[in-house]
């Protein structure tokens, strides 16, 4: 597994809290990556690569805060790597926020964020790194989604559902692009997942009707990063412009 990424530099938004970012990292250094860990939280993000860091010494971790909303700041991130590192070959858009409620309930500034982070921020990212990738021969982009827009965010979360619904377009537009330069580009489709802080937040989501999928448990950020890891090597090289769905089967009673 040291070799299955061999160095390519993976950079992963939102990778310093407790749930899929962080086990997406975690995965992809063990597989030989050398991996950029960016997240808002400024001491979380240092004290998550330095643990990173600590379980794989034979491959680079390196940790940068960044809000992956803000263009400035991922402009000055991308740049930095690059010119330490070299090009980014694997972008994981794991970074989200969420507000739940009705259409009249929240604040339109609320709308606003959850755009800019879960997509204006993505559509940046991808921006940014995709000419690198073509320089570099090829790359791979994976977007963290959610089977939420198949049901209109159940009727409590329509501006991540909106995000996440427009993030698949994204992906098909990438990996139309990107395609004829060695790019892919594919959705991990989630649905709730175990241990992640909304979840923890939020436990009366799991009462929702079909919110736990056929497999009648959560899905596991370990199970997430195993799929991540896997569209992003070249086991998958023919695996492009797809929506992989990895909700226990939540995405069925839609």
């Amino acid at each position: 597994m040291a070799s299955e990424f061999g160095g390519r530099v993976a950079l992963v938004t939102a990778a310093a809290g407790q749930g899929i970012g962080q086990a997406t990292a975690r995965r992809l250094a063990a597989g030989g990556a050398r991996v950029v860990v960016t997240d808002i939280h400024e001491r979380r993000t240092h004290a998550v690569t330095a643990a990173i860091a600590a379980d794989y010494p034979d491959t680079t971790v390196v940790g940068y805060p960044m809000d992956a909303g803000d263009r400035d700041q991922i402009d000055k991130v991308v740049t930095e790597v690059t010119g330490t590192l070299g090009p980014v070959q694997i972008l994981v858009n794991n970074a989200a926020v969420n507000v739940l409620g009705g259409i009249f309930d929240y604040d339109p500034a609320a709308w606003d964020r959850v755009l800019q982070v879960n997509l204006t921020g993505p559509w940046y990212l991808c921006r940014v790194t995709m000419p690198l990738m073509r320089e570099a021969g090829g790359g791979v982009i994976v977007n963290i989604g959610s089977y939420a827009p198949d049901v209109g965010g159940n009727g409590i979360e329509s501006p991540y559902a909106v995000t996440k619904g427009g993030l698949n377009v994204l992906t098909r537009s990438c990996a139309h692009e990107g395609g004829p330069h060695g790019i892919r580009a594919v959705t991990v489709s989630m649905g709730l997942v175990k241990g992640t802080k909304f979840v923890d937040d939020h436990p009366e989501l799991a009462d929702i009707p079909g919110a736990l999928g056929v497999l009648a448990d959560l899905t596991t950020a370990d199970e997430i990063a195993e799929t991540v890891a896997f569209l992003a090597s070249d086991r998958a090289r023919h695996i492009t412009g797809e929506i992989v769905n990895v909700s226990g089967g939540a995405y069925m009673r839609t």
